[in-house]
């Protein structure tokens, strides 16, 4: 037990070494880089929120990126004026990693403080997580909101939840099954508050714009159809190499919403494992870049809790490393095709397996903090 808390132990100080290598780089590159690409995403958000809020309707004027209801928050997410927002960004993209670091390592409270720590460091040290940091993307705050969202759920606070799931609709590809979690596990009053603050921040921008919401999801697709051949190596372009009708390949979001879903339901999930369900079917679902992976935090998460909890799952272990090495790469190796296939074939496989381990608890076996809403999440749904 020494010997493997040790070795724990140094694996946890070479993640959150990684971590801090990762984060250096791009830090430097989001605030002071010279690249194209330093802050690319964050310099279009900031010019998108600009026309927004001279009462333009950004999509007019250049290809945007926001649903309706995200320019409410994207107001605070790029308050100051370029380029200080830059280093403003890199503050709040540093706070959100520190959340989901706390996150993890709340979770896993009852394991061993090395794996507590590895924990931590599984999952900041996500490759694409620097690259997120070196453009500006927003995937590490929407993955800190649906972990934030987690918590409240967890604190009996289920209007915060739902809020929280909202914000993080800023980046629709990556919260909405999140979003529908919360409605297949039955969250009335976060389902409630998400859609209030939905149609308030929609009404807000149609308000502002002149443009209906409708109009401006319309645009919103046509401009994300634009970049669907530039993502990582996905189930569409899988179908697409074997031959699969346009139209099939166009069914691809149903084709892993549907089962997901159903797992949901079928499993009668407790909604950590939900978001893990979640985490695999939001990666798999559309287009994205590695600079999304960090979503993939609630299935890293729910695999060590089985793997380092009392009650230790071998199984639990393997499927961790692997799932933590092919998102721990540099971006250089993640870019490879061979890596992004190998990826494809292991989350849908892990998330299998933590089904399998969640349908036979082990009874010395927790899952997170004890919290007034643990009887509900287990319940039959």
């Amino acid at each position: 037990m020494v010997r493997l808390d040790r070795a724990t132990l140094i694996g946890a100080i070479a993640l959150l070494l990684l971590t801090a290598v990762y984060q250096a780089k791009g830090n430097v590159e989001l605030i002071a880089g010279t690249e194209r690409s330093s802050a690319v995403d964050l310099l279009n958000r900031h010019n998108e929120q600009r026309h927004f809020h001279r009462g333009e309707n950004p999509f007019d004027v250049m290809p945007g990126s926001q649903p309706p209801w995200g320019y409410a928050f994207g107001a605070l997410l790029t308050w100051p004026e370029w380029p200080a927002v830059r280093i403003y960004f890199a503050a709040l993209n540093a706070l959100a990693l520190g959340f989901l670091m706390w996150f993890a390592y709340r979770e896993s409270h009852g394991a061993p403080r090395p794996s507590r720590l590895l924990m931590m460091g599984g999952v900041a040290a996500f490759g694409g997580s620097c690259t997120a940091t070196e453009v500006g993307q927003i995937s590490i705050i929407c993955t800190a909101l649906l972990a934030g969202a987690l918590v409240a759920d967890r604190s009996d606070r289920p209007w915060l939840s739902g809020v929280l799931v909202a914000l993080a609709m800023i980046k629709p590809t990556i919260a909405a099954p999140f979003a529908v979690v919360l409605v297949l596990t039955r969250r009335t009053a976060a389902v409630v508050a998400a859609g209030l603050y939905g149609i308030a921040a929609s009404l807000l921008s149609w308000t502002i714009t002149g443009a209906s919401p409708l109009h401006m999801l319309r645009q919103l697709n046509e401009v994300a159809a634009t970049h669907i051949g530039d993502g990582t190596i996905g189930l569409a372009d899988t179908l697409a190499a074997i031959g699969a009708s346009p139209a099939g390949v166009a069914l691809t979001p149903l084709i892993i919403a549907v089962p997901a879903a159903a797992l949901v339901l079928w499993t009668r999930a407790s909604l950590p494992t939900a978001f893990a369900i979640a985490a695999v079917w939001g990666r798999t679902w559309t287009y994205h870049k590695s600079y999304d992976d960090v979503m993939l935090a609630f299935l890293l998460i729910s695999l060590g809790l089985h793997a380092f909890a009392r009650s230790r799952s071998g199984p639990a272990f393997v499927a961790f490393v692997i799932i933590g090495v092919l998102e721990w790469l540099p971006g250089r190796l993640l870019a490879l095709p061979a890596v992004q296939i190998m990826q494809l074939m292991a989350w849908p496989a892990a998330l299998m397996l933590l089904l399998r381990l969640e349908s036979h608890p082990s009874p010395t076996w927790q899952w997170g903090i004890p919290r007034g809403t643990a009887a509900r999440d287990h319940a039959a749904i």
